[in-house]
């Protein structure tokens, strides 16, 4: 009975642990990726990084994740960072035209408005994608990832659509809760398109 009760204490712990281990590496990896991301135009570069690392914790079981991602980020900055600054040139124009056409009172400044949304909506998505993509085809060109990114999303369009609402409600979170966005504002997005875009258990 002492025996039993002593692998059943064990396999609690075990489970617990299993359990810290989660938010502890999303932390650790937030906190990697957002000083890779602190060039500004390293964002996306960081983030695939980050996905890469995440990936080879939940699919490898390693557990290095922050050092991982530095690891990752040499590994494929040369392949990324010019998407990553095109990414934030399309980026910035996007934002840039809404708040134009958000500050004017014309009907067809708001028409031009809800017509960006869609284009910024997809934009989003192909960078959640891109993580999952880069990770399922680690040795592959920026091109094939960014079109398995869209094909990742297209095949799943309900649950691209539910990824974008939480990540969207995620994002004000972090606008009233600024300090957590070096622990989780890059790692989190990245682990819930990872967790969307894995395959399907039969």
């Amino acid at each position: 009975m002492a025996v039993q009760t002593g692998e059943v204490r064990r396999g609690w712990e075990q489970k617990a642990l299993a359990g810290l281990s989660y938010p502890a590496n999303l932390a650790f990896t937030g906190v990697a990726a957002f000083v890779l991301a602190l060039g500004v135009v390293t964002w996306l570069s960081a983030a695939i990084a980050a996905g890469r690392a995440l990936h080879r914790w939940q699919s490898d079981g390693d557990d290095r994740t922050f050092t991982g991602t530095f690891r990752e980020f040499a590994a494929t900055w040369r392949r990324t960072l010019p998407a990553s600054i095109a990414a934030t040139a399309m980026a910035t124009m996007i934002a840039l035209n809404l708040i134009f056409l958000g500050s004017r009172e014309a009907p067809v400044a708001f028409l031009f408005g809800m017509a960006t949304i869609p284009l910024a909506a997809t934009l989003l998505l192909v960078v959640l994608m891109l993580p999952a993509a880069a990770s399922a085809d680690r040795d592959a060109t920026m091109r094939v990832w960014l079109r398995g990114a869209v094909v990742l999303a297209a095949q799943r369009p309900l649950a691209s659509l539910v990824l974008l609402a939480i990540v969207v409600a995620f994002g004000l979170t972090c606008v009233l809760l600024p300090t957590i966005v070096p622990f989780l504002g890059i790692s989190l997005p990245v682990w819930l398109g990872l967790t969307t875009a894995r395959p399907r258990s039969a």
